[in-house]
């Protein structure tokens, strides 16, 4: 046996630990809000589509039906965020227009409540029309928090959110401060909001579902991520780099399983160890 292989039982555990990305609706299939990472597959509701790779909505009523269904855009089940109550990151990609009315919906986790949400908005309805990410409840203490950056209601663009466990921050197209319009506006990308819990918020919608009277956005989502840690700010731009149509794997060699790469390390620490006594 060669001393400076790495045991194949070791290689073996690296390869089969699972990726950060959780949860993936990329829409591929007409119809249908498949999650093809794990089960938690999605229902379509009231007029959008999911036609050409992406799901289409125009600027209709996507509020909570009252029965914790979007009236418009896909509703995912509670199950796609069991046992996420620490840190995670949200990953889409859409192309939106404006559609005419303010406070338009491009996700929402809620409890069904305006008092418990993760809410993201394409552009705000006063100027200068920020994007936001709104967090209230969810285990967090005091009144609405705004996660802003420029409007995203005027072509194709990336958003990630990142939550560390007591910092959330909005990323678009890679930034924090997209063409200067935070600084411009005295806006923050990050928020401080410790003890967020979104496995409570188990009312999720896509394009749709907030517990407000808001509308769906108009125009298209690409793509849908759930992953089940913080991605870091390298991993942002490299995952813009991707694309929207990046293959599962391509996304999990930039964001791997945080056990995977302590796996890994420790393969190559044992490694380095024979080496040396060699």
């Amino acid at each position: 046996m060669n001393k400076y292989l790495v045991p194949s039982a070791l290689v073996a555990m690296a390869s089969a630990s699972p990726a950060a990305l959780v949860h993936r609706y990329d829409f591929e299939t007409d119809g249908l809000a498949t999650d093809i990472v794990g089960t938690a597959d999605g229902t379509l509701y009231g007029s959008a589509t999911i036609t050409g790779g992406s799901l289409n909505t125009t600027n209709v009523l996507g509020q909570l039906d009252g029965s914790g269904l979007p009236q418009n855009g896909v509703g995912l089940p509670a199950s796609t965020v069991a046992g996420m109550n620490g840190a995670f990151t949200i990953e889409l990609w859409t192309n939106y227009s404006f559609g005419g009315s303010s406070f338009t919906t491009a996700f929402s986790f809620s409890d069904g409540t305006t008092s418990n949400y993760v809410l993201g908005t394409p552009a705000r309805g006063g100027s200068p029309y920020p994007s936001s990410i709104a967090v209230i409840g969810g285990g967090t203490s005091g009144g609405e928090q705004l996660a802003r950056g420029q409007y995203f209601d005027n072509g194709s663009h990336h958003w990630v959110i990142t939550y560390d466990g007591t910092d959330l921050t909005y990323y678009q197209d890679a930034s924090t401060d997209l063409a200067g319009f935070n600084t411009t506006n005295s806006f923050s990308a990050t928020i401080s909001v410790p003890g967020l819990d979104l496995s409570s918020l188990t009312q999720i919608g896509l394009a749709g579902g907030a517990p407000w009277g808001d509308n769906s956005a108009t125009g298209s989502m690409l793509d849908f991520r759930l992953y089940d840690h913080a991605v870091t700010a390298a991993q942002v731009a490299q995952l813009n780099a991707l694309g929207a149509n990046a293959s599962n794997a391509q996304i999990s060699a930039v964001v791997p399983e945080p056990a995977a790469t302590l796996l890994g390390s420790l393969g190559a620490l044992g490694l380095l160890r024979r080496r040396r006594k060699a």
